[in-house]
């Protein structure tokens, strides 16, 4: 679904408005945010139901028990309005990462170091059993629904997407079943063992920092938001941070090496995780792998440091 139009917007949103014109905040594949006051925003959702937001609602403020040095979203009310769901959520204050990069208010370094802080507090944060219930990307079931484990879970996740889009990934992916069939092992050999709630698209626009760089909110949880081993959560924030610039490939490596001395975290994971991620979303925008997003999936599974990783 396209963006709403400001004049639709306005009057979408005019109960809390009362008519004023609504300053846009932000837009992502699954929303648009507007200014509703200085303490909340208004969500209109292109594709989500009431009772997946509701559930989002309780998730969000299980979450809120954590005790995490930055901001999370709070969501307070859930309404349908014109066929649309809008939620009424907490105003959460700071800048994201990419403006704070352009601004020119702090380093490529210093932005990685601060996902890394991120990361390292999810880590330490400890299980969420209420993450289980989440359901990933466009899937209908939690991804526990299928399994009982992570590695076990991720696999069946993996192993659905193949089923979906086999006659896409086959042509593009060298040697597919091969890797498919390594991979099965892999996720179970690698697997830390460790249990926190993971983001899964901490993407720079996802976390906001206050004027000194530190993290002081982070934003859009649920696209791959679940229980599981930290170290995934790290291999898909490493891979994400920079996906299509020239220096992509090394901001990628970068921040495996700062993941690595600072978290303890093993490259090979990393790597066979990045695989796994590849798989699963390659064709989550577009099921004929048309766009950028599945052909960035595809040069991943033949990179030769991955592939190396997967069939080890």
């Amino acid at each position: 679904m396209n963006r709403p139009s400001h004049d639709e917007a306005t009057r979408i949103l005019y109960r809390w408005t009362g008519g004023a014109d609504p300053r846009l905040l932000g837009q992502g594949m699954e929303g648009v945010v507007y200014e509703i006051d200085h303490d909340r925003v208004a969500k209109i959702w292109f594709g989500e139901s009431e009772a997946s937001l509701q559930r989002d609602r309780v998730f969000y403020n299980t979450l809120a028990g954590k005790s995490f040095q930055f901001s999370i979203p709070r969501i307070h009310e859930v309404h349908v309005v014109e066929g649309l769901c809008v939620t009424i959520e907490q105003r959460l204050a700071g800048t994201n990462i990419t403006n704070h990069l352009e601004a020119g208010r702090t380093s490529l370094d210093e932005a990685r170091s601060t996902c890394v802080d991120v990361l390292a507090e999810l880590a330490g944060s400890g299980p969420l059993p209420e993450g289980r219930l989440l359901s990933v990307m466009d899937e209908d079931i939690s991804l526990y629904d299928a399994a009982e484990d992570f590695p076990e879970a991720l696999g069946a996740l993996a192993e659905r997407r193949l089923a979906r889009f086999r006659q896409v990934l086959d042509p593009a992916v060298e040697e597919l079943d091969k890797k498919i069939d390594a991979l099965r092992g892999r996720l179970r050999e690698i697997d830390s063992g460790q249990r926190s709630l993971i983001h899964g698209d901490l993407i720079p626009d996802n976390i906001l920092v206050n004027d000194n760089g530190a993290a002081s909110a982070v934003l859009d949880w649920g696209f791959f938001t679940t229980e599981g081993d930290p170290v995934f959560d790290a291999a898909v924030a490493a891979s994400i941070f920079d996906m299509y610039s020239e220096s992509a490939l090394d901001t990628e490596l970068g921040l495996y090496t700062q993941i690595e001395e600072r978290l303890g975290y093993q490259r090979e994971a990393l790597l066979v995780y990045r695989a796994a991620y590849s798989l699963i979303t390659a064709n989550v925008y577009d099921a004929g792998g048309r766009d950028g997003h599945f052909a960035w999936c595809v040069a991943s599974l033949n990179r030769p440091d991955v592939v190396q990783a997967v069939l080890r």
